[in-house]
């Protein structure tokens, strides 16, 4: 890879790789893998084994098919369309989804009303199998604004839906998510 520019484009770095520059294809793992492990965390659940060989399996992904990318398009909603791809190719293989244990919500719902210091992992992980419940069209878009801070914009281009459905699918997702930890729905106000 050319190294007189300090900070090569996307773009820049999928036109070096797709002449076979390694360094180039380094460069692309190393700017994008952790935004790439979030959007697929909410794929593989807890299990960080099977969230590293989904990672793992993206970027193989992008070796392999390096030469269909259109530099005249975003690099990153490229990447991200192969990510999502490998989040629902994994979720359709899966004969049993690890779902959150019923007593073990009540606890954690009863424990955040009493105000318990909850350490932020364990919240995370137990968050992670409430998403991974939730239908494919919320989990993805969930996994893409959350886990990668994409905007709506970007998240419909990727997805290839309307911005505003990208919106809409996110807020019945909250809702979904706020109803199954016990929290009332962000429209409705409390009576009293």
């Amino acid at each position: 890879m050319n190294r007189e520019k300090a900070d090569p484009s996307d773009t820049e770095l999928a036109a070096l790789a797709q002449e076979g520059d390694v360094l180039a294809f380094e460069a692309i793992y190393d700017r994008h893998a952790a935004g790439v492990s979030r959007a697929l965390a909410s794929y593989a659940g807890p299990d960080r084994d099977v969230l590293d060989d989904l990672t793992q399996d993206v970027f193989f992904r992008v070796i392999d098919g390096i030469a269909t990318y259109v530099p005249s398009h975003p690099f990153s909603h490229w990447l991200y369309t192969i990510a999502v791809n490998v989040g629902r190719n994994y979720v359709r293989r899966q004969s049993k989804v690890v779902f959150l244990d019923p007593h073990e919500f009540e606890g954690i719902s009863s424990a955040m009303d009493g105000g318990a210091d909850w350490s932020e992992a364990v919240t995370c992980a137990k968050l992670m199998r409430l998403v991974a419940r939730l239908p494919e069209t919320m989990r993805e878009v969930v996994s893409l604004r959350i886990g990668s801070g994409m905007s709506y914009g970007e998240i419909a281009e990727i997805l290839g839906i309307p911005d505003g459905t990208a919106r809409s699918r996110m807020h019945n997702a909250l809702g979904v998510l706020r109803r199954q930890i016990g929290l009332p729905d962000a429209g409705k106000k409390e009576k009293g």
